[in-house]
């Protein structure tokens, strides 16, 4: 088994990769054989999003952590994926680059370390897009019409994204969606409208998730 190597620095792929985490990932210590282990797990659509994980994510944490993945599917909750105990990745990503433990809030961000730069933040929007992003078509005045849309329960991840596009001068909208179910946090929406912005959002952040890709270009 090869070993886990932890990144000595910031990269566009880690960038991309930590975008990822904030939309599908989750991770925390939980009681393993006897002990307390780290448990990081990234999972996304069973169907929609298989693509997307068996090329662009199984390369990037071989790359990053030199982790060779085993994807799995789960017919019971619709998700496929994979998991990872290690203290190492968990303790990284929580102490090093500051990403939550337990349950994400509505306090999630990006982490700063990859405000500081045009190509870091290209690339954790990238990440962000392709898990918590959506292209949609709809008809307005008889014509077609594009929308891109990142959804987050956190209003701090949206106003981030919506910071980035300003600075990308990429027009974009933010929205609530006030939701009915008991104890279901409202979902903050950004949209990117129009065949201008939608198209110099594809070509600046050039999604990796093929459902996007396949969907936006059969448009």
């Amino acid at each position: 088994m090869n070993s886990i190597k932890i990144p000595k620095r910031i990269t566009e792929e880690l960038a991309e990769e930590t975008g990822l985490h904030l939309g599908d990932g989750t991770m925390n210590f939980y009681k393993n054989k006897k002990r307390i282990k780290g448990l990081f797990s990234l999972r996304g659509h069973i169907i929609d999003d298989r693509e997307h994980y068996n090329t662009r994510i199984k390369e990037l944490y071989k790359n990053i952590y030199n982790l060779d993945i085993s994807l799995r599917s789960s017919k019971k909750t619709g998700v496929y994926g994979f998991q990872k105990w290690s203290d190492e990745i968990v303790n990284y990503k929580n102490k090093e680059l500051g990403l939550p433990l337990g349950k994400k809030d509505t306090t999630l961000s990006i982490p700063k370390i990859f405000l500081t730069k045009k190509s870091f933040k290209i690339a954790v929007l990238r990440g962000i897009f392709d898990t918590d992003g959506g292209v949609y078509l709809e008809n307005k005045r008889g014509r077609d019409y594009p929308r891109l849309k990142i959804s987050s329960t956190s209003k701090i991840l949206i106003e981030q994204v919506l910071s980035i596009l300003k600075e990308l001068k990429i027009h974009a909208t933010v929205y609530i969606n006030k939701r009915k179910e008991e104890n279901w946090n409202d979902l903050n929406i950004l949209e990117i409208r129009g065949w201008k912005n939608s198209i110099n959002f594809i070509l600046l952040i050039e999604p990796k998730n093929q459902k996007h890709i396949n969907r936006f270009y059969k448009f």
